[in-house]
């Protein structure tokens, strides 16, 4: 197993009862399949032919791990950090209203919105308040999506969904890194961060490999040519995974209410919801956050 760098930090009160480590990835062929729960149905999941996933032998940190990984609030910026903190209270108790935690389906959540417009003016309103608090600049509103309960890993290109696609067609990404078409991996860490928040009934999990894109092209340099195999922001996801799959992954709780804040075009990540039975709603937005 490869020892975990000092690199992106953690910031959360309690962090060594939500973070926990495991010994790396495993390509998704070489894990045995779990059983994602749509409507009360269970079915196999499916993944992209590159896609790779935490292996499963989750455990706490230990002293030395828990020091590295803590934020201890030198060199913040919204590039190197990853926050864990609650919602309001008061923003809390009109999503309460809304009654989310008894949908089923993303079409339920959908309607509860559009039948719901006072009660998410007021939510709108008070979020708007709670993000400019948080906010080194504008930000904008990017999501609200739902994912499957006791799914290993939450993330689909849903660019590649055929017309009347059914959940057989679903094949997940696995562990990776956002990113746009104006985007390389010297500049990654301009790109900001995203703030995800978990208004479902239970708690989901982030994922997270806690190094830079700088990092992990430096490490790939350690193995290979880099300018000769022309590793890039669209192919270094594939070459870290190959080359260092004994890297150790972060397993963040998120409890319901609770919101991560994370430089997901910096890091590679996903979101999970393995272990529950519920439906997973998130609301996300972009922007450049600090806490």
């Amino acid at each position: 197993m490869e020892k975990l760098k000092p690199g992106i930090k953690i910031y959360a009160d309690e962090l060594s009862k939500i973070v926990q480590i495991n010994s790396g990835l495993i390509h998704h062929s070489k894990q045995h399949s779990n059983e994602l729960i749509f409507k009360d149905e269970k079915f196999s999941q499916k993944y992209e032919s590159e896609a790779y996933l935490p292996k499963r032998d989750w455990r706490k940190l230990n002293l030395s791990e828990y020091k590295i990984i803590a934020g201890n609030n030198k060199d913040k910026k919204d590039y190197n950090s990853v926050f864990i903190g609650e919602i309001p209270q008061n923003i809390q108790l009109l999503f309460d209203g809304l009654n989310l935690k008894e949908a089923q389906s993303d079409d339920e959540v959908f309607r509860k919105f559009r039948e719901n417009q006072n009660l998410i003016s007021e939510i709108n309103l008070l979020l708007n308040e709670f993000l400019e608090n948080i906010s080194q600049g504008s930000f904008r509103f990017m999501s609200l999506a739902t994912n499957y309960a006791n799914s290993e890993v939450v993330s689909l290109d849903k660019r590649k969904f055929p017309i009347g696609f059914t959940i057989n067609d679903l094949k997940f990404i696995g562990i990776h890194k956002d990113s746009s078409e104006t985007m390389t991996l010297h500049t990654a860490h301009k790109f900001g961060n995203r703030i995800s928040l978990n208004i479902g009934k239970e708690s989901r999990y982030l994922l997270l490999i806690n190094l830079s894109m700088l990092q992990v092209y430096n490490m790939i340099k350690t193995k290979m040519n880099v300018h000769e195999n022309e590793v890039n922001n669209k192919n270094i996801t594939s070459y870290f995974m190959k080359l260092f799959p004994d890297y150790p992954v972060l397993k963040i709780e998120q409890p319901p209410y609770h919101y991560y804040i994370a430089p997901t075009d910096n890091c590679f990540h996903d979101g999970s919801t393995f272990g529950s039975s519920s439906l997973d709603i998130v609301m996300t937005y972009l922007g450049k956050f600090l806490i």
